[in-house]
């Protein structure tokens, strides 16, 4: 279904447009449960249409010295550099809503059933933390991509043939239970926009108002809305804000 006749960089404009957007809003309070679904909805076709904009992939490519040459790559570069830097600013504003591999997963968080909570949360921070020395080691030892055989690239490319696909398949049937199970086990890029956005000067936290009703955290999908949590894994779904009756969580400035 990807359109190659479609520039790769118009998932890069999509991305860096769409992300001001969205902070604007959530800075303006303007954000809301249906503009969510509007930007991971779009996200997600683009996935589909163009394959893009897949920093996952990139960087994966990038790693193997595959990134190529040209405007195009160096777009790619650029773009990735970028939204670590956008993150430390802003949070996980791309992760949340503008990658499709995470578009994607939260769309299909929305089925109504039963969810498993991973209260533990070391767990998911030291599985992704040991997935990446490993990606990092079979791809600078043995030059072995790991991600082509999590089978993303596949899924959006519809390549039913491989066996790939029914690998990101099963974690897409995963994520009707557990949250983002690729983006908080083993996407390699995300492992680093998770360390930028422990220092992110923009981040949902609680304000005076806050009655300590513990509501935002129960909600929480991923146990990061503690009074003293890092923020690490926030992917800015605003769960804890819909949930709050006070109105004591906002998007601010540390």
């Amino acid at each position: 279904m990807v359109v190659e006749a479609v520039p790769k960089v118009t998932g890069m404009i999509y991305a860096i447009v769409s992300f001001f957007i969205l902070v604007y809003l959530f800075y303006k309070d303007k954000f809301n449960k249906k503009v969510g679904y509007l930007f991971i909805t779009i996200s997600t076709i683009m996935g589909f249409l163009v394959f893009a904009p897949m920093f996952p992939n990139q960087f994966q490519l990038l790693i193997l010295g595959k990134i190529g040459h040209g405007i195009q790559s160096q777009i790619a570069i650029v773009g990735f550099l970028l939204f670590i830097i956008l993150t430390f600013v802003f949070g996980r504003i791309f992760c949340g809503y503008l990658c499709p591999i995470g578009a994607i997963q939260e769309l299909i968080y929305y089925t109504p059933i039963k969810k498993l909570k991973i209260t533990n949360k070391t767990l998911p921070i030291t599985v992704h933390s040991l997935f990446f020395v490993i990606f990092l080691f079979l791809s600078f030892v043995f030059s072995i991509g790991i991600l082509t055989y999590l089978g993303f690239r596949d899924f959006f490319h519809l390549n039913i043939m491989s066996p790939f696909f029914y690998v990101f398949l099963t974690l897409l049937i995963v994520s009707i239970f557990i949250y983002r199970p690729f983006c908080r086990f083993f996407c390699p890029y995300g492992m680093l926009l998770s360390l930028a956005s422990i220092k992110s000067v923009f981040k949902l936290q609680r304000n005076d108002s806050c009655i300590d009703c513990k509501k935002c955290e129960r909600i929480c999908p991923t146990n990061e809305a503690g009074r003293g949590d890092l923020k690490q894994e926030c992917y800015l779904c605003n769960r804890c804000k819909d949930a709050c009756p006070v109105k004591a969580i906002e998007y601010s400035r540390k």
